[in-house]
């Protein structure tokens, strides 16, 4: 019996196509492997969509191939868009045609986010308010009735006047109590300010044995324009006073006059022995110069003398001042 060789016994265990490998170089073997490694890597690579190239320095650079959207995803998003500018209430094109009424009620009934609504925040008293301003017209329009801006009429218990700044000086001492003067006082000063018109300012000053000027930013210099919110302030104002204390006529006069109105309506119950002095007349008359007319309105019972008109101090005050005089029977004003 033949023995096989060692070579025939190798060839009958492998495939005759394998045996040439094994008689191949190492090197060469080892070079085949890493090439199989290194494509196996450059394919896995390319799934990922990274790539290296050199930039210009010549240095290694990773390329990221950024997919294309889906096409079918593409409708979805623009219609999201579209819902959402629907629903904003506030878009740019919106804010050019919306009133601007209608645009702060849109802002007040938009929902805040709730996001730190309980957070701690600026102590009150570290907060600064601004001050109350008037309000005042940018553009003054003519008042009804044709005539110039700001000069609109008014009237005080029938004594008319034009003008563009009034100041009402009432006297509210404790004499002004009687026959209900202080009522009809009041009801008349609302009258006389719900016809002045916006282009026009005006100031109360009530009067005892001190000044009451109405005021809205702690001054009592101020004059104010005639819109309706100072006039809803102002009769809240007229109706807080009430009849109290004597008399003292000269510093409300004086108040009133640094206000350099055109008009004053100047109201007592002149009480001769309240009646302004020979020397406060005279500054008074000096300080004004002309400058603004003082009509003057006397509250008193019963039908007036002659002889008592001669010696009304009030009668001397609107004469030396460009003004009128007027008595009034105070009984009579309630069968009005």
């Amino acid at each position: 019996m033949s023995q096989k060789s060692p070579n025939n016994q190798f060839r009958s265990r492998w495939p005759e196509w394998l045996l040439p490998a094994f008689f191949l170089p190492s090197w060469l073997m080892s070079l085949g492997f890493h090439m199989i490694v290194f494509v196996g890597v450059a394919l896995i690579f390319q799934n990922t969509g990274v790539t290296e190239g050199l930039d210009d320095s010549g240095r290694v650079v990773d390329i990221f191939v950024k997919e294309a959207a889906n096409p079918e995803e593409q409708p979805q998003e623009s219609a999201n868009t579209e819902q959402s500018t629907a629903e904003d209430p506030l878009t740019d094109e919106q804010v050019d045609e919306v009133p601007p009424e209608e645009l702060v009620d849109n802002l007040l009934d938009t929902p805040l986010p709730l996001d730190n609504v309980f957070a701690p925040g600026p102590a009150i008293a570290d907060v600064e308010l601004p001050l109350a301003e008037p309000i005042r017209p940018a553009r003054p329009a003519p008042p009804a009735g044709g005539l110039p801006p700001g000069r609109g009429e008014t009237q005080f218990f029938g004594t008319k006047d034009k003008g563009t700044r009034f100041a009402f000086v009432i006297d509210c001492s404790g004499s002004m109590q009687s026959h209900n003067a202080i009522h009809y006082a009041k009801a008349e000063l609302k009258n006389s300010i719900s016809l002045l018109e916006p282009t026009q300012q005006f100031q109360i000053i009530y009067y005892n044995q001190e000044v009451y000027p109405w005021h809205r930013r702690g001054r009592s210099d101020d004059i104010y324009w005639a819109n309706d919110t100072n006039k809803r302030l102002a009769y809240n104002f007229v109706d807080e006073r009430g009849p109290t204390g004597g008399t003292d006529h000269v510093p409300a006069l004086m108040m009133a006059l640094r206000l350099t109105p055109e008009v004053i309506y100047f109201l007592t119950d002149a009480d001769q022995s309240d009646r302004i002095s020979n020397r406060d007349m005279a500054r008074i008359n000096k300080f004004n110069n002309g400058r603004t007319r003082i009509h003057c309105i006397e509250f008193g019972v019963g039908p007036q003398l002659d002889a008592e008109r001669e010696a009304s101090f009030l009668a001397d005050l609107a004469r030396n001042n460009g003004g009128s005089y007027r008595y009034l029977d105070v009984k009579k004003l309630s069968q009005r």
